[in-house]
């Protein structure tokens, strides 16, 4: 059973986001497209749109996943502002991705410096 997660590269937070979706939406599998800072990109820029695309649908058409994740962190390089406006954008891409893909439940994360993880929102 497979899911997406759209992420930062930064390689101190990808296993702990993975294992936190393994181990509480109990998918075998988290297709995991990374960037850095994708959050920002996928509210102002056409990053989105691209993403979909050529990857997601991917997941989506090849994998049949059936959940989205977005997830952010605390001190990101590539999205280098204060963890509530980041928070703000993750809340955002969340929404975009729904409106584009209505049928697929999908879920923003925050992880903290201390690895801890929130989820700022669902559409399941």
């Amino acid at each position: 059973m497979f899911c997406t997660l759209i992420c930062c590269m930064d390689g101190r937070f990808i296993h702990i986001i993975n294992n936190y979706i393994r181990n509480n939406y109990r998918y075998d599998y988290v297709d995991t497209i990374t960037d850095a800072g994708p959050v920002n990109k996928i509210v102002y820029e056409d990053y989105l749109q691209a993403v979909e695309d050529k990857i997601v649908l991917i997941s989506i058409n090849k994998h049949k996943s059936d959940h989205i994740f977005v997830a952010g962190h605390s001190d990101c390089a590539g999205c280098p502002i204060d963890d509530e406006t980041q928070k703000g954008y993750i809340i955002q891409s969340v929404k975009m991705i729904h409106e584009h893909l209505p049928d697929i439940a999908v879920t923003g994360l925050f992880v903290e410096e201390s690895g801890d993880i929130k989820v700022l929102i669902d559409f399941l």
